[in-house]
């Protein structure tokens, strides 16, 4: 590339090197973010779930609970993932003690799935995304935790779950619950966010 250059500039007479400036611009690329998707009252009361695809950020029919469809499932607190005993999908998970903005790469072990054993994202308060406050009898997210799933696909999310109550009240709950409010990112084929 430089002798082609210089061989150009000499083709072109250029008899004082300093008469002629050559403009050079640098510009620095970032690389994407992914996209963040906010999911909002998503009606978890369905019986006996209700089945989500991360990558199309819709809701899936019942009854294709049986297919790789769907990425998650909720049921009152209750998270599934589409693998393990719970589908026939590469699902997985894990709830890592860190913020959601924190989150840059997945995780390429650690990701249970639901099993014998319990589930991939534990129930209980305390144990995984919420805790129960018994000062206002609600149920809360637990802020600074990221669910990390692995898709029916094998592909990578990070979740944080904004709220339980329908319209994800600030105040103290007084609305309906099992209506979650979440946000969701999906990784890219590295695993980053």
């Amino acid at each position: 590339m430089i002798k082609l250059v210089l061989s150009s500039l000499i083709a072109l007479g250029a008899s004082d090197a300093n008469a002629m400036s050559v403009n050079t611009r640098t510009e620095t690329v970032s690389p994407a973010k992914s996209e963040i998707v906010v999911v909002k009252d998503l009606n978890a009361n369905t019986k006996p779930y209700i089945y989500f695809s991360l990558v199309t950020g819709k809701d899936v029919p019942a009854g294709d609970s049986k297919t790789d469809k769907w990425d998650v499932a909720f049921s009152k607190t209750t998270i599934t993932v589409n693998g393990g005993t719970s589908g026939p999908g590469q699902g997985g998970a894990q709830v890592l003690e860190k913020s959601f903005d924190q989150v840059s790469e997945a995780p390429k072990d650690g990701y249970k799935t639901d099993g014998e054993s319990g589930s991939a994202i534990p129930g209980g308060s305390g144990n995984s995304w919420y805790k129960y406050d018994m000062s206002v009898h609600a149920i809360l997210p637990i802020v600074g935790r990221t669910i990390l799933v692995k898709t029916a696909a094998g592909r990578f999310a990070k979740i944080e779950i904004i709220s339980y109550y329908k319209g994800a009240p600030e105040e103290v709950p007084t609305e309906e619950s099992s209506y979650f409010t979440f946000r969701y990112s999906l990784a890219d084929e590295n695993g980053k966010f």
